[in-house]
């Protein structure tokens, strides 16, 4: 995973730096889209008011439909209390510090990461704030990040912060972390270093797929019955 992981995965540095005042809704939301009655959704009515799509008419249809399907897998009660916290899911095109959410890092390079070279600019998502920034066709592991799936990944940042973060979640997950981050990555000191980025790839392990999920429950029990209680 190495370089990918890095890139990808630095998403929570200087996030607190957006704050908490409401998003500006830059595109159109899901609920404002034709392309609504397209899906068959059991939170529809959460996420049509959570996702923002492009303005422009040229993006990927396939790869977007593919993003809010995968959304609808969390529990409705989740997606509606992120709803109601006024978190956003932008997806977009071109580069990540385009979006007015995420201009301040233009050209910073994020944390950890040893190449200069690589900026925020060339990340493909970030989580942690109101809007969440997920790149359309990015969705996979190996394209541009090392997560199972970006956008589940930076969704859970944005969770964990304004609906998970009481002083007893965090205690009782950091304990969790210390016992099975090194069963589930023994070789990924990312994962390692930061509660906050193994909550994020776990959550995603458990919503991704019966793979991921399965292999989570086997490696990281107490972790897995952490996420699956979180409503």
């Amino acid at each position: 995973m190495g370089k990918y992981l890095m890139i990808s995965l630095l998403i929570f540095s200087l996030v607190l730096l957006q704050g908490n005042s409401k998003p500006d809704i830059d595109g159109i939301l899901l609920k404002n889209s034709k392309i609504l009655q397209t899906l068959n959704l059991k939170s529809g009515k959460q996420l049509k008011n959570i996702i923002i799509l492009p303005n422009h008419k040229n993006y990927n249809y396939g790869e977007v439909k593919k993003i809010i399907s995968r959304l609808d897998h969390l529990p409705s009660s989740m997606l509606n209390r992120a709803m109601l916290a006024g978190i956003k899911v932008k997806l977009f095109d071109g580069k990540l510090t385009d979006n007015p959410s995420a201009a301040f890092l233009k050209g910073i390079t994020p944390r950890g990461y040893q190449d200069r070279s690589m900026t925020w600019d060339k990340v493909p998502g970030i989580g942690g704030s109101q809007i969440v920034l997920v790149k359309i066709g990015s969705s996979e592991q190996g394209m541009g990040h090392g997560s199972v799936n970006l956008e589940l990944h930076e969704m859970a940042h944005s969770l964990e912060r304004f609906l998970y973060s009481s002083n007893d979640k965090k205690r009782n997950f950091k304990y969790i972390w210390k016992e099975e981050a090194p069963l589930l990555f023994p070789h990924t000191q990312y994962f390692l270093t930061y509660p906050e980025e193994y909550f994020a790839e776990t959550f995603a392990m458990y919503y991704y797929n019966k793979v991921t999920k399965n292999e989570l429950r086997r490696l990281a029990p107490s972790t897995y019955t952490y996420i699956s209680l979180l409503q």
